[in-house]
């Protein structure tokens, strides 16, 4: 026997069924802002390749000051130095350090320097002696190299057997030639101590009037108390961001530094020393500098030691070394700090070694940062920060 409906019950479903049966209003989407917004991005990432030779330094005496601000605001607070004083001190200690680095890695480097010519013919020798054996992998890669050539360009092939090596002309280099190159290595010389003067004296003035600067921005902000909080709140963010983060690359490529040391003197590897501040500093460009110092490290050892097992310890080390540091505490930590997931780290810095070549690689995760900062405050921008966000 089938029992009746309930009337309540019908009642108590009906709204339900209703709401069910609605169809769900789409929003139409803005194609005009769209394609506006598209627009600015593409103007944006043109003007930031074109006028690099601006950003560059304004963006490198920006987080010069954020990496001294604590030690200025230190000097302020304990040693009563005004902010001018303590923030001039902190750049001739800076200067100081980096010409004193200079003058002790000097007599390494010049032994280095010298060693280059004979390490050069090592090489070639090696090479030549592997491409005159005809069971070794490198000869038969060349031979079927030239077959390949000779078969898709004939022509070329013909002239270079009409072309005997005893009849080329050994062309020495020019005096016109020397004198380009010497004006030239001059010109680059003084471009780079111009740029290093003009980021010297941003930071400064950045040091001693950053704080009169951001109420600045806090004032022309907005009208509203809310969004001058708001603007508040931004900066404070990416002032902790990226300070811990410069303190945290700093600090790994101090720890870089000392293991490659360690480990290439335990080695026997000459000038260890200078490997381990060379590893060092290398290790702020993400990636490329790794592959450099590996790179350079190998070609030495074995113009010492003249065995491919000392080689490959030397190369193994530094990439043990580097992938411990570089590849293992440093995405973790950068990840923790900057709330930004690995995936967009890396991809932000291809964009922006694209955009501005090394320096972009060391000023690409701090500006990140701050978009970062900036997205996830600003509701509009929110699915941004989503999109980058760490999910810790």
């Amino acid at each position: 026997m089938t029992m009746p409906p309930d009337p309540d019950l019908q009642l108590q479903r009906a709204p339900e069924t209703s709401a069910a049966m609605i169809p769900a209003v789409r929003r139409p989407i803005d194609g005009r802002g769209t394609a506006l917004a598209i627009i600015a991005f593409v103007a944006v990432i043109y003007l930031l390749q074109w006028a690099s030779q601006v950003f560059i330094p304004i963006v490198l005496a920006i987080s010069l000051s954020y990496a001294l601000t604590p030690f200025v605001a230190w000097l302020k607070k304990h040693l009563r130095l005004p902010q001018p004083l303590g923030a001039g001190l902190a750049l001739c200690l800076l200067v100081a350090t980096v010409a004193y680095m200079g003058a002790a890695l000097q007599p390494q480097t010049a032994t280095l320097l010298d060693s280059l010519p004979q390490a050069t013919k090592k090489l070639e020798s090696l090479l030549h002696r592997t491409s005159l054996d005809r069971t070794s992998a490198f000869r038969k890669l060349t031979i079927a190299a030239d077959e390949f050539g000779k078969a898709t360009n004939p022509g070329a092939a013909r002239l270079s057997q009409q072309n005997s090596p005893g009849t080329n002309a050994i062309i020495g280099s020019s005096p016109d030639k020397l004198r380009e190159y010497l004006w030239n290595g001059a010109g680059a010389v003084l471009t780079g101590f111009g740029r290093a003067v003009v980021v010297l004296a941003l930071s400064y003035f950045l040091l001693i009037s950053g704080h009169s600067f951001k109420r600045r921005l806090v004032r022309i902000s907005g009208s509203t108390l809310s969004e001058k909080k708001l603007t508040v709140q931004i900066l404070d963010e990416i002032d902790t961001q990226i300070q811990r983060y410069i303190l945290i690359q700093l600090g790994t490529s101090a720890l870089v530094g000392l293991l490659t040391g360690l480990a290439f003197a335990l080695i026997g590897v000459d000038s260890a020393f200078f490997w381990g501040v060379a590893a060092a500093v290398l290790h702020l460009v993400p990636y490329i500098g790794t592959a450099l110092v590996v790179l350079m490290s190998s070609v030495f050892a074995y113009l010492q030691f003249s065995e491919v097992h000392s080689v490959l310890l030397v190369a193994g080390a530094t990439l043990a070394i580097a992938g411990l540091v570089g590849f293992g505490m440093v995405p973790w930590l950068t990840e923790r700090v900057g709330r930004i997931n690995a995936v967009a780290t890396f991809v932000a810095l291809i964009a922006w070694e694209w955009l501005w070549g090394v320096p972009g690689l060391l000023l690409g995760i701090p500006i990140m940062m701050a978009i970062m900062a900036v997205c996830e405050r600003i509701e509009r921008l929110q699915p941004f920060a989503e999109l980058l966000g760490s999910d810790r």
